[in-house]
């Protein structure tokens, strides 16, 4: 998805360092988290069910009024500054900037005025593990546009500009998922998300004595760069003709089973592939947030391991060193479940490891990814945390 990673650092550290940064008093300082996605991969953009949550790595911004039509822009991590005259006008030859000038932009068509402004950020987002920087980095911008705008939006009305500033602005074209969860999460449990309707319930995790762990492979391959826009091509193909014999279906997610057995054979392979996919991923979604509210920790973990073996084998995103990891997790006792989680080939695994077992699981998995591979894997576990927020 062409996410912009930050290299792990911390902002909220250097605003109490010694000597203090210029930034240390601004008035404007909002923490916006990474997410993760327990199940519901990859159909966010059919309007599907999702399960996300918000977690314990962010980003940080420190920002300031300024007189001056201009916007400031400092990425503290890549040691990087920008400066963009107001009105804001199209993207700017650094990536990292157009994630935040994308949002001003959106703010701008909707009839907002621009004020100066200086913004520094960093943030301790694992590299590359797929935590959603670049959702944290547009929920928070536009978390702190609306308050210095007086905009009054909601968050989801908030998530959905973000959507479209990634879809119309930077010309990616993902889902909402990620910028939903980042600004709507709760440090009680999971949501779901409706990502047809944005609209979302709390979820409730029951599960005890396990632990959800992400399991970094450190891996990305270069065939996910055109990879996700073709997946959104092939799902809108299968749309094309489900919609066509079922009119009032307008996004693929809500395709039946039975639905989709009538018009199966109208489909090419790869849309028949990418279409099983996710009628099947929107039932495992359900069931999973019955498992997890019921704390039926075995039952969740078969729908991690059937969401990765669809992602496999339909939906075609996963790669050898992932398939490893979940191959390799599985056989290890205490394992409930395992799958890949993100846009796929490479990143991270998300695994349901019993708390008594973790120990051995890191030891056992390191060393059989180190001999294989010759990669040391890295493992965070999921702490919950509430969305985008003032400091």
């Amino acid at each position: 998805m062409n996410e912009y990673v930050l290299p792990p650092s911390h902002i909220s550290a250097y605003l109490s360092a010694a000597p203090l940064p210029p930034w240390a008093d601004w008035p404007y300082r909002v923490c916006s988290p990474g997410r993760v996605n327990l199940i519901g991969e990859h159909i966010d953009y059919t309007g599907g069910l999702v399960l996300p949550a918000a977690i314990d790595y962010n980003i940080y911004f420190a920002a300031r009024p300024l007189e001056e039509a201009v916007w400031k822009l400092h990425a503290v991590d890549l040691g990087e500054t920008i400066e963009v005259p107001l009105p804001l006008t199209g993207p700017t030859p650094k990536l990292w900037a157009n994630y935040l000038v994308g949002i001003g932009v959106q703010f701008q068509e909707q009839g907002h005025q621009l004020s100066g402004l200086e913004v520094v950020f960093g943030g301790n987002l694992p590299n590359g593990a797929g935590m959603s920087s670049s959702a944290a980095l547009e929920g928070g911008m536009a978390f702190l546009l609306n308050e210095l705008l007086g905009a009054g939006l909601t968050r989801p009305i908030l998530a959905a500009i973000c959507q479209r500033s990634s879809n119309n602005f930077l010309g990616i074209p993902c889902g909402v998922m990620d910028q939903f969860a980042s600004l709507n999460g709760s440090p009680d449990g999971p949501i779901i998300l409706n990502c047809h309707t944005l609209t979302s319930e709390p979820v409730r995790n029951e599960i005890r004595g396990y632990t959800f762990l992400l399991v970094n492979s450190k891996v990305s391959h270069d065939l996910s760069d055109g990879a996700y826009g073709q997946r959104v091509a092939e799902c809108q193909r299968a749309l094309e003709v489900v919609h066509a014999t079922f009119p009032r279906i307008n996004h693929l997610s809500a395709t039946l089973p039975d639905q989709l057995s009538v018009v199966v054979d109208q489909l090419d392979e790869v849309a028949r592939k990418r279409a099983s996919y996710v009628v099947e991923e929107n039932r495992r979604v359900s069931q999973a947030v019955i498992a997890l509210e019921a704390g039926n920790a075995r039952e969740f973990g078969t729908l991690l391991n059937e969401s990765h073996a669809g992602l496999r084998d339909c939906y075609e995103v996963s790669c050898p060193e992932i398939d490893f990891l979940q191959h390799t997790a599985m056989e290890l006792e205490g394992v409930a479940g395992t799958r890949m989680m993100g846009g796929g080939f490479g990143g991270c695994t998300i695994n349901l490891v019993r708390d008594d077992q973790i120990a051995t699981f890191k030891e056992t998995l390191t060393e059989a990814f180190e001999r294989e591979y010759g990669i040391t894997p890295e493992f965070y576990p999921v702490h919950l945390t509430a969305g985008t927020r003032f400091i």
